[in-house]
C-alpha cells in the first residue's frame, strides 16, 4: 500500500529542529489550507497575534462540521488534521492570519493562512482551486489575465504578513496555490525578497511568457521548488514552466493532481526522471495552442466556455468533471442557445486544439 502525506505525518517523529522542512511539509501545510478556519482563526488586518493556535489545539470536534464543509477531500482532511495534532513534527506549529475572500462579480476565490515553524520563520500557505465554477474560472482567466484577483491579494497578503512578522519567511501551494506563492515572491519588493527562504508550488500552473524575464521573478527563481504529479495536467498549464521534479502518484489522469495520492517513502517523495508521454503529450499540444491564439481569442474562448457550463445544472467544477459525459446533451443544448458568434469562437477554437492534438500524435510517432 503507497504511503500518503498522512503516512509521513503519522511516522515521523522528528521535529524541525531534528530533520530540516523539506517539500513533503510544504505538500502538508498547503493541504492544510484547505480546512475552513474561518471561525477560530481572525485574519491579518487585526493585528499581530500573541499567541496563535497550535495544530494541536485546533483539534475540537465541536469545530469539524465548518471545518470540513463544502470542500473536496473532505474525510482525507480530517484524518490530516487528527495526525497533525498528536505528531511531535507538527502538533506545535502555530496559525494565524486566515483571510478568505470569495467574489463571484470579480471572479476571484482566495484564501490563505500563515503556520509558525519556529519563533524565526513562517510558512505562509495560499490555498489552491476549490470545488466552486468561480475558482476554476479564475485559474482560466490566467491564460489571458496577469495580475488576476487572487494574485493581487496574495501580495497583499504577504506584504502584510511581513510587516506582522519580522523573520524569514517560506510561501507555498498546491494547484492556484502554489502560483500565487511564485506570484508574490516575485511582486514583493527586494527587502522582503531577501528574507524569503524559499517557496514550492505543488502541481501549480505556470505563467503567461513574459514573467519569466521578469526582475522579480529572476530574483527569487532559485528559490523555487516546484513539484508535479507524473502525469501532471493542471501544473503544466501556460506556456513556461519554472524548473520541476516529477513526483510518483498512485492516481490515474487529473487524479493525481490530488495531494492524497502523492507516494512517500523513507520522508520523502520517490522522484522520477520523466513526465508520462502522455502528459508530455498533453503539454506539448496545449502549449502550442495557447501559442496561437491572441490574448483576445484565449479570453473569449475561456468566457464562451464557463458560459455553457455555469447554464447547466453543475454547482462545483468536481460534479461537472465526474458527470460531464452523461450531461453531454443537456451541455450541446446550452450551445445551441448561444450566440452566434460565441458559438463560432468555441468551434474555431476547438478546431485549432484539434489540430495541435493531431500534429504532435504524428511527432510522437516519429
Amino acid at each position: 500500500m503507497p504511503e500518503t502525506i498522512i503516512d509521513y505525518v503519522k511516522t515521523e517523529m522528528r521535529t524541525f529542529r531534528e530533520h530540516p522542512f523539506q517539500e513533503v511539509d510544504s505538500l502538508v501545510l498547503s493541504q492544510f489550507s484547505y480546512i475552513h478556519l474561518g471561525n477560530m482563526i481572525a485574519p491579518p488586518s487585526e493585528g499581530s497575534v500573541k499567541k496563535p493556535f497550535t495544530l494541536q489545539q485546533l483539534y475540537r470536534a465541536e469545530c469539524f462540521t465548518h471545518y470540513f464543509s463544502n470542500q473536496p477531500n473532505a474525510e482525507l482532511n480530517r484524518e490530516l488534521l487528527s495526525a497533525c495534532a498528536a505528531s511531535p513534527r507538527f502538533r506545535d506549529i502555530g496559525v494565524a492570519y486566515y483571510e478568505q475572500d470569495f467574489d463571484e462579480a470579480l471572479e476571484k476565490q482566495f484564501c490563505a493562512m500563515t503556520f509558525f515553524l519556529s519563533t524565526d520563520t513562517a510558512y505562509l500557505a495560499f490555498r489552491g482551486t476549490d470545488s466552486t465554477l468561480i475558482g476554476w474560472k479564475e485559474d482560466f482567466n490566467m491564460a489571458f489575465m496577469t495580475p488576476v484577483p487572487s494574485q493581487e491579494a496574495a501580495l497583499k497578503y504577504t506584504l502584510t504578513v511581513a510587516k506582522l512578522f519580522p523573520g524569514h519567511l517560506m510561501l507555498g501551494g498546491h494547484s492556484k496555490g502554489g502560483n500565487l506563492a511564485v506570484y508574490a515572491s516575485m511582486m514583493s519588493p527586494s527587502r522582503i525578497q531577501n528574507r524569503i527562504i524559499s517557496i514550492y508550488s505543488h502541481d501549480g500552473p505556470g505563467f503567461r511568457d513574459n514573467v519569466f524575464s521578469s526582475t522579480g521573478y529572476r530574483n527569487i527563481s532559485d528559490r523555487i521548488f516546484k513539484t508535479l504529479p507524473q502525469s501532471s495536467l493542471v501544473g503544466m498549464l501556460l506556456e513556461h514552466q519554472e524548473d520541476y521534479t516529477i513526483i510518483r502518484s498512485s492516481g490515474v489522469g487529473i487524479v493525481q493532481h490530488n495531494p492524497y495520492t502523492w507516494i512517500v517513502k523513507d520522508s520523502d517523495f520517490i522522484r522520477l526522471t520523466t513526465l508520462t508521454p502522455g502528459a508530455s503529450y498533453r503539454n506539448r499540444t496545449l502549449s502550442d495552442w495557447l501559442a496561437g491564439l491572441t490574448n483576445e481569442q484565449r479570453e473569449q474562448f475561456v468566457d464562451a466556455l464557463y458560459s455553457v457550463i455555469s447554464a447547466s445544472d453543475f454547482t462545483s467544477f468536481t460534479d461537472f468533471c465526474d458527470n460531464w459525459q452523461s450531461e453531454l446533451v443537456s451541455l450541446i443544448e446550452n450551445m445551441k442557445n448561444m450566440d452566434e458568434s460565441s458559438k463560432e469562437i468555441l468551434r474555431e477554437t476547438l478546431r485549432t486544439l484539434r489540430r495541435m492534438a493531431i500534429k504532435n500524435s504524428f511527432l510522437n510517432l516519429h
